[in-house]
C-alpha cells in the first residue's frame, strides 16, 4: 500500500492510504480533538510510529497500521474453535470497519452470521431463551440471546464448505490445541458415508457424528476416516493404541475412561466405542452434548 500523496493546509503529508475519499487527519498538527499523534506507536504491532507505514482510521476513531489491522482479520482467530474476539479494535473492542477492509472482513461477516443463527437456533431447539443469563439484569448477555448462543456453543469452521458447525457446548472443552491441521476440520454434512442422508427438514446444517472413543460430539475428522472429540484428538496416541476390547462401552468418557452410571450422555443407543457413527440430525434427535 502506498500513502495517500497529499499534504494538509500546514503542508504536513498525509499519512493515510492512496485513494481514500477523504484524507487521514493529520499527525502532525496539534489539535485538541485529536486521539493520535505522529508520535504515537501503531497499538497492534508496537515497532514503528503511525506516520511509518500507511495508516487508516476505524469508525471508532482510532488509528493503525493498515497492514496491521489487515494481517488480524486475515489470521482469524486462535486455535480451532471460531471467536470473533479478534473482529473488534484492539483499543476500544468496538467492531472493526473501513472501507479499504470490505474485501477480508465481509467473508468473516457471513461466517459470523452462519454461526449466530444457528446458535440461536439450538438455544430455542434447547429451550434457554427464558434462562437467567439472558433475562437477569445486570448479568453479562441480558437481553443479548445471541450474545449468550454463541458464547454457549462451541463451532468450527469445515474445510470443506467452509460453513460453521456445532461441536459440543464451550464449557465440554477439557482442553485446547492450537497444534492442529485446520483440514481435518469437517462438518458432518461433508463427510462422506453412503448410509449418511441429507435431512430433509433441516438440511445438511445439523448432521453430526459421535467421536469414535467416546459418548461425546466429534470436532475432528481425521485420516479420512476418524471422528474426534477434541479432549481425544488432542490426546489422539492414548486412544489409538488401544485396542477395541480394551475401549470403555457406553458411558464412555474422553481418553479411555468409563463414566459412571448407564445413561448415554448423547441420549440415543449407538454401535460400541471404537466404531464411527452418525448421529443424524441433531434438531431432530434432540441430542445432548457431552
Amino acid at each position: 500500500m502506498e500513502f495517500c500523496g497529499k499534504s494538509c493546509i500546514h503542508g504536513h503529508p498525509c499519512r493515510g492510504l492512496n485513494g481514500e475519499n477523504a484524507c487521514l487527519p493529520c499527525l502532525s498538527c496539534n489539535s485538541t480533538n485529536q486521539k493520535h499523534t505522529a508520535n504515537d506507536m501503531c497499538m497492534i504491532c508496537y515497532t514503528e510510529p503511525l506516520p511509518s507505514s500507511p495508516c487508516i482510521k476505524l469508525e471508532c476513531d482510532h488509528i493503525f497500521h493498515y497492514e496491521c489491522i489487515r494481517q488480524i482479520l486475515e489470521k482469524r482467530w486462535l486455535g480451532s474453535r471460531i471467536t470473533f474476539g479478534f473482529l473488534l479494535c484492539p483499543i476500544c473492542k468496538t467492531r472493526i470497519s473501513h472501507p479499504s477492509l470490505e474485501e477480508v472482513i465481509h467473508p468473516i461477516n457471513c461466517l459470523f452470521e452462519d454461526v449466530k443463527i444457528k446458535s440461536l437456533t439450538r438455544l430455542q431447539h434447547d429451550g434457554l431463551f427464558k434462562c437467567d443469563a439472558i433475562n437477569t439484569p445486570g448479568g453479562l448477555f441480558y437481553q443479548d440471546p445471541a450474545g449468550y448462543a454463541m458464547e454457549r456453543y462451541a463451532y468450527y469452521e469445515c474445510s470443506k464448505c467452509g460453513k460453521a458447525y456445532f461441536g459440543g457446548e464451550g464449557r465440554c472443552e477439557h482442553e485446547h490445541n492450537d497444534d492442529f491441521n485446520p483440514a481435518d476440520l469437517v462438518c458432518g454434512g461433508c463427510v462422506d458415508i453412503s448410509r449418511e442422508q441429507e435431512c430433509p427438514k433441516h438440511g445438511k446444517d445439523f448432521i453430526e457424528f459421535k467421536c469414535r472413543y467416546c459418548c461425546s460430539l466429534a470436532v475432528f475428522y481425521c485420516f479420512g476416516t476418524t471422528h474426534f472429540c477434541n479432549t481425544c484428538h488432542n490426546n489422539h496416541t492414548v486412544v489409538t493404541n488401544m485396542s477395541k476390547p480394551q475401549l470403555p462401552q457406553c458411558p464412555a468418557a474422553p481418553l479411555g475412561k468409563k463414566l459412571t452410571g448407564t445413561k448415554c450422555p448423547l441420549g440415543l443407543q449407538h454401535p460400541p466405542t471404537g466404531d464411527e457413527f452418525s448421529l443424524g440430525c441433531a434438531l431432530c434427535k434432540n441430542l445432548q452434548c457431552f
